[in-house]
């Protein structure tokens, strides 16, 4: 994003006598911040107005709310625009809705800078980067969704310090925590939510929640007993109790990735690459998806689409060996040797006992003499 405060310069009033706006008293020896959109062309200083001044200072306040003279500036918005709390709502959540996302990310900062206790302006603030995350998400900007997540977790939690009474929030993250998986924390906000608001709009969706999540220990139990089974080479044991699972939560990652998986081990490569496909429709970025696809997709000839999700995962992981080597023994099936030498050779510069790639190379060196 670069430096929001880029285009904020600071205007000095002294040669101006104390005045009144409204109750609040201005101070000249306080420097006034500026948004000025255009600094690289130079400013006016006498072209500057009111609005200009105030954006400065919303811009500022939405940045680095624990500036220098923040209270003041704070008193000073409120004395110029004292509707600016109900006014700035609306505009941020029908830019939220638009998909003016960014936009309405620095209104709700803004506001949260103006307005340092108000766990509403914190609450939308979170819905509006969720939606930035979706969107990153269906892009395949896995890092910018990631971090978006994280503000938007961060905001939340913020709204619930300020007014652990409201119950929106709580039912907002309830939902957020519902989207990432995190089923206890989900339970948690939802149940605080009916025990603050048992009769709303929401509250009998809320309950139809919660009944599917009484479920979910059960599948979080099927999963972690076929995890094991797979483990332990009895895939047959794991694959109709996934498959069931699969059938009544076809929207949970975990039992599609653990059935593709099962499948890959016993060989079944379009049986697993179908588990896996509507896994990865789940998780996008997740590695282990990725590599357990691309190990499919290579073991029915698909060689061009799992080396690209094998190159995606790199990405996601760089450290990952086990990718690299993956991405070696596929271009040895694409009789690329060259390629498949740099890839074991960067293994071994990283694990010097990695048997796998030695004994590869050993076989690589065999071939050529």
């Amino acid at each position: 994003m670069g430096d929001p405060l880029k285009s904020i310069r600071y205007l000095s009033i002294r040669e101006l006598k104390p005045r009144m706006i409204g109750e609040f008293l201005l101070d000249p020896e306080i420097l006034l911040p500026v948004e000025v959109p255009d600094a690289a062309r130079g400013w006016s200083p006498e072209s500057i107005s009111w609005e200009a001044i105030v954006s400065g200072m919303l811009k500022l306040l939405a940045y680095s709310p624990e500036t220098d003279h923040g209270d003041y500036y704070r008193r000073f918005i409120l004395a110029v625009k004292p509707d600016i709390k109900d006014e700035f709502t609306r505009v941020g959540i029908l830019k939220t809705r638009d998909g003016e996302l960014e936009l309405a990310v620095e209104i709700f900062r803004a506001l949260a800078g103006v307005f340092p206790d108000c766990a509403s302006s914190r609450n939308n603030l979170a819905l509006a980067y969720e939606k930035l995350a979706r969107a990153a998400e269906e892009q395949s900007h896995s890092q910018a969704a990631e971090r978006y997540l994280g503000l938007a977790f961060q905001a939340y939690k913020d709204a619930i310090e300020k007014a652990p009474e409201l119950a929106g929030t709580h039912y907002n993250f309830g939902h957020f925590h519902l989207r990432q998986r995190n089923f206890g924390k989900a339970r948690e906000h939802f149940a605080e939510f009916l025990a603050r608001q048992p009769e709303s709009d929401q509250s009998d969706s809320v309950r139809a929640v919660l009944r599917e999540l009484e479920g979910v220990g059960s599948i979080e139990r099927v999963c972690a007993e076929a995890f094991d089974a797979i483990s332990l080479n009895r895939e047959a044991e794991a694959v109709p109790q996934l498959q069931e699972v699969t059938r009544r939560h076809p929207e949970i990652w975990n039992p599609w990735f653990l059935l593709g998986w099962a499948h890959r081990r016993r060989g079944e490569y379009r049986e697993g690459k179908a588990a896996l496909e509507r896994a990865r429709s789940l998780k996008p970025a997740d590695t282990d998806t990725l590599n357990e696809l691309a190990i499919c997709l290579m073991e029915v000839g698909e060689f061009a689409e799992s080396h690209r999700l094998l190159c995606e995962a790199v990405r996601l992981e760089p450290e990952n060996l086990k990718l690299a080597s993956n991405l070696g023994i596929l271009s040895l099936r694409m009789g690329r040797s060259d390629e498949a030498r740099r890839h074991f050779e960067a293994v071994l510069a990283r694990s010097p006992e990695d048997a796998l790639a030695r004994e590869y190379l050993r076989r690589l060196s065999s071939e050529e003499g």
